[in-house]
């Protein structure tokens, strides 16, 4: 609840692996906000199209 509330979508399995890579610091904070902004653009492409 805690990842959908953060993010402000629903979180898939390859958002909670790069929160895991971040928090075991393999994964870089540029790199989980890179996912994130991802995100955020496929959301809003989807939304567009409906």
């Amino acid at each position: 609840m805690l990842i959908s509330l953060w993010t402000g979508c629903k979180p898939t399995k390859r958002t909670f692996e790069m929160i895991c890579f971040w928090f075991s610091g393999l994964a870089s904070e540029d790199e989980l906000m890179a996912h994130l902004a991802k995100l955020q653009l496929q959301d809003e492409a989807s939304s567009q199209r409906n």
